[in-house]
């Protein structure tokens, strides 16, 4: 049998007090005259004897409850081990991830955890602690206990195998040592399962604080869905661990600005999507409100301005008016050149190159339009009406696509729209059917046909 405070047991002293308190009676006896003392003659003898067997039961009574007493308060118990005895070293893995933070029967799983180590560890005894992020070695609870209280969490979760490893390096050198280690975590680490290597070196031990905590909804992911000229849908992906909920409350901040509001039901997992602004920066924030763990309701994203698209128009003998009209300098960073004053080296800087009505492709802007196209480039070509096919063939050719048969000078009328080309993605809000369609007075027609976007 072991006492958890032996120095207690110095109190059996203590029970000379009862032995004293026999030795001297304080007890003073009041003397009674009687008339007559014959029939008290005959009791005498047995009163005396009765009265010297009571004072010698009160003494052991006493000295019994106060050695009870003393043995109480040494706490006495019986060792699990046969190397109680043996010099011990403790390391204390404390885990103060962001998932301690759930709710136990008083405050937080870390908080609760703090408590019992320092309630439970002797003040003086030299232990080891370390948290994710600090290391406490060679230590008492004294010494740290106000770090312990203002012990703060983190994002950083050393994994099973790590905190063991570490644990050990904490451990000294000696071999006549009983070693401890103990991991006190929630085990939530959600990647990698638990699995442990049996060690003789020394003694494991797992701690798991258990919370009172039912459900839980985080935010997982947040994604663009589409997007077009002016705005972006933005999706937000939910996970609930727990019962169903309705009318799941989430904010869009710009910074502190708050952009806009939804509500979603969500059972296992849901999506709430927002149409922001496609043109400003947005430093966001996503917050729910949701009572479980808060680390995970809020989720920081950025969307950068668009920087301005460099439109390059290399134009033959026209001007290109109506396209500074199309290319505004809100959006574009937009040059025109005549094709005689075109310095080639510009083209591999640009976003989008025009070809405007240019009649003859010169060997050198093709040689400049292939480099540009494998450096995945886009072109755009505006023919004229009486453009060189030999030399756009060439320029088709090289990029594969397919060539120029032949020109057509009929009027046609233009009578159909692709509208599932991806050129016209997000360009209509509805598909119309009675368009008043324009007409062309020249056409060229390919040699294999194309996936057009308009039709005769």
């Amino acid at each position: 049998m072991q006492f958890k405070h032996p120095e207690l047991l110095y109190a059996f002293l203590l029970l000379i007090i009862p032995i004293l308190i026999h030795l001297f009676q304080l007890r003073r006896f009041q003397k009674v005259e009687f008339t007559n003392v014959k029939f008290l003659k005959s009791v005498t003898l047995q009163t005396r004897k009765s009265y010297q067997i009571k004072k010698w039961l009160t003494l052991f009574t006493r000295m019994l409850l106060l050695a009870c007493a003393v043995v109480a308060f040494a706490q006495p118990f019986i060792p699990k081990t046969e190397t109680y005895n043996e010099k011990q070293e403790t390391v204390i893995y404390l885990d103060n991830s962001f998932s301690m933070q759930a709710k136990g029967k008083n405050g937080t799983l870390l908080n609760e955890a703090i408590q019992d180590i320092i309630s439970t560890v002797p003040q003086d005894e030299t232990i080891s602690v370390f948290t994710n992020d600090k290391t406490f070695a060679n230590t008492s609870i004294k010494a740290i206990k106000k770090d312990l209280i203002n012990l703060s969490f983190t994002p950083e979760q050393l994994s099973y195998d790590a905190s063991i490893l570490k644990g050990k390096q904490l451990f000294t050198d000696q071999t006549n040592t009983q070693k401890n280690m103990i991991l006190v975590s929630d085990f939530q680490q959600k990647n990698t399962g638990l699995n442990l290597t049996a060690d003789s070196t020394y003694n494991l031990t797992l701690v798991q604080p258990k919370s009172n905590l039912t459900t839980n909804v985080s935010i997982d992911s947040v994604y663009i869905e589409r997007t077009n000229t002016e705005t972006l849908e933005l999706k937000v992906r939910l996970l609930n661990y727990g019962e169903p909920i309705e009318n799941l409350g989430i904010s869009m901040y710009n910074s502190e600005e708050l952009l806009a509001k939804n509500a979603v039901t969500i059972d296992t997992e849901a999506e709430a999507t927002f149409t922001i602004s496609n043109l400003d920066k947005i430093d966001g924030r996503l917050i729910i409100e949701d009572n479980g763990l808060q680390y995970d309701n809020t989720f920081y994203f950025n969307i950068d301005k668009k920087p301005k698209i460099k439109v390059l128009a290399i134009n033959g003998n026209t001007d290109s008016d109506f396209l500074k009209r199309i290319y505004t300098e809100d959006e574009f960073d937009f040059a025109s050149f005549n094709l005689d004053e075109l310095n080639f080296n510009l083209i591999k800087d640009q976003n989008l190159v025009i070809l405007n009505e240019i009649e003859l492709l010169s060997s050198a802007l093709i040689n400049a339009l292939i480099d540009y196209k494998k450096d995945n480039g886009f072109i755009l070509i505006i023919p004229s009406s009486n453009i060189n096919i030999n030399s756009y063939n060439q320029l088709f050719k090289n990029l594969k696509l397919n060539l120029y048969s032949e020109e057509k000078l009929t009027n046609k009328k233009i009578t159909r729209i692709n509208y599932d080309h991806p050129v016209l993605d997000n360009s209509f809000y509805t598909r119309v059917t009675n368009f008043q369609y324009p007409r062309v007075d020249v056409s060229y027609k390919f040699t294999n046909g194309s996936n057009g976007i308009l039709f005769f």
